[in-house]
């Protein structure tokens, strides 16, 4: 951060305080701008303007909170070693990773565990542009690796039992929480539907809709701070289970927390758990999401009480 300023700052006497030329204010050789160098938390005392270290990176380099948030996450992965690219290039796995084999739709499956991998995508209809991997050894060994790439390089992983006796069904990458992680979409489209898992996003994306997946029916406080800066229509969908309506209500009050716009909500379609059950049964997600998505609000709230009656 020092060089964004050139030198042109004052530390306090404990450190903590750096003082800067506000970013809003036309030569301001007095320092009118404190950056807490231990949060990244800032203010200018001449504008009123304040907000968190990416904020400010983001005003300093023209980009947008996402593009800035981005490249600082990649960042720190990539000085602790815990960051692959695709398998092409010879650089090491994220940690706890070995001898990932790739699966790709047209592969002839050479073992069990590549053959297992293959039917589970080719079943659950994911083949698309999304990259898969299994692990054969490791903490994930077993188990199918789904990506999350920023920038062309793997920050983060669902790792997927391929039966039922391996337990827990997912584990996360350990480099990083994944209350710190969205599935990548697109920040430039109108719509953006927020459901629970990547195969759930994934199988949204195949069919043409901007989706992300928050790993879990609870959104973080961090999760929804990102989405809010959204300039599109945030479209929450979770499964349809209790687990998933507890999310949205939840979901609602974090919205409130952080002032966000208004917030659409559109289930997947009734009879089908989540997004994935709908699209191997070759619901058209496009059209249904397009159709069904409706504000959440008061008028909605009591027409879903009204029909559960």
């Amino acid at each position: 951060m020092l060089e964004k300023f050139k030198n042109n700052y004052k530390l306090s006497s404990d450190s903590e305080e750096m003082m800067v030329p506000s970013l809003f204010a036309r030569d301001d050789y007095k320092r009118h701008m404190s950056v807490n160098t231990h949060t990244g938390l800032w203010q200018c005392f001449k504008s009123g303007e304040k907000g968190n270290f990416f904020h400010l990176v983001a005003i300093i380099d023209k980009t947008s909170y996402n593009q800035a948030e981005s490249k600082f996450m990649l960042k720190d992965l990539l000085e602790e070693g815990e960051v692959t690219p695709k398998l092409a290039e010879p650089k090491p796995p994220p940690q706890g990773v070995k001898n990932l084999i790739p699966i790709t739709k047209d592969m002839t499956p050479e073992s069990p565990l590549t053959s297992k991998a293959w039917l589970f995508i080719n079943h659950r209809k994911l083949w698309g542009s999304t990259e898969y991997f299994v692990a054969k050894d490791g903490d994930y060994r077993d188990r199918l690796i789904i990506p999350f790439f920023y920038l062309e390089k793997i920050v983060f992983f669902q790792a997927r039992a391929l039966d039922n006796a391996t337990q827990p069904k997912y584990l996360n990458f350990k480099g990083i929480k994944k209350a710190h992680i969205l599935y990548p979409y697109d920040h430039e489209q109108d719509h953006l539907v927020v459901c629970e898992g990547p195969l759930d996003a994934i199988s949204l994306q195949i069919q043409g809709v901007n989706a992300t997946a928050t790993m879990g029916s609870t959104a973080s406080l961090w999760q929804v701070n990102v989405l809010s800066e959204f300039k599109g229509k945030v479209i929450l969908g979770y499964d349809n289970d209790g687990a998933g309506e507890n999310g949205v209500n939840y979901f609602e009050e974090m919205r409130k927390v952080k002032r966000m716009d208004n917030l659409y909500i559109c289930p997947p379609p009734k009879g089908h758990k989540d997004w994935n059950e709908a699209h191997v049964a070759d619901y058209d997600l496009s059209a249904y999401v397009s159709k069904n998505s409706k504000l959440f609000d008061f008028e909605y709230k009591i027409d879903k009480e009204i029909k559960s009656l």
